[in-house]
Parts: structure tokens; sequence; C-alpha cells
């Protein structure tokens, strides 16, 4: 237990959560082997997105 955690855990509204699995779904499809990402992925890419837009707007 003396590592250091590099997650942290956020609570999403199910209308959220519905957001996600609809863009999941979506990547699956674009996949050519059918591959569908973890929600968790689909999450962090948002996320990424988000913040790295947010950033650049206060420059």
């Amino acid at each position: 237990m003396g590592r250091k955690q590099n997650s942290q855990a956020v609570l999403l509204t199910r209308r959220q959560v519905e957001a996600l699995q609809r863009i999941q779904e979506r990547e699956k499809t674009r996949s050519e082997f059918g591959i569908q990402p973890s929600i968790h992925e689909v999450a962090r890419k948002l996320m990424d997105k988000a913040l790295s837009g947010a950033i650049q707007g206060e420059e």
C-alpha cells in the first residue's frame, strides 16, 4: 500500500455513462477488427481532449 496511485475515481451521471457507451460502440464499428475500447479508455481520451482545449484556451 506504499505505492502512489496515478489515477482517481470520478463519479459520472447515468447520462454521461450512456454517452460514453454510445461512443464506445461507434469506435467498435470503426475498428477493422471490431475491437471495442473500454469505457475507461473512451473517458480518458475525451478528458485529454477537453483538458487540452481548456489549457489552449488559457494561453
